[in-house]
């Protein structure tokens, strides 16, 4: 006689659940979590190191450096415009 496994119909389809035991295994455990977390964090760092050494060490970096912070200036420029002419508008209403 064979065993019944237990399960559950999904959209009329009978689908047996996984043994608990199978669950557990899928999941991964604490260390390698702790192992895989380390490794994200090392290559992370590295990334980021290659990154500063990229935009000061050379040329198209630097440029790329230059290009954001003139993008930035244009910004904060239009931004301070803005305000002071709305403020002027609020003065005017007085």
């Amino acid at each position: 006689m064979t065993a019944e496994k237990k399960g559950r119909f999904v959209k009329g389809r009978y689908v047996i659940d996984e043994e608990p035991d199978q669950q557990k295994e899928k999941q991964p455990g604490i260390e390698d979590l702790i192992a895989q977390t380390s490794k994200n964090v090392e290559m992370t760092v590295e990334s980021v190191v290659v990154l500063g050494k990229t935009l000061f060490m050379t040329e198209e970096g630097r440029e790329h450096i230059e290009r954001k912070t003139r993008e930035i200036g244009r910004e904060l420029e239009k931004a301070v415009n803005e305000i002071a002419e709305a403020a002027k508008r609020a003065v005017e209403k007085k």
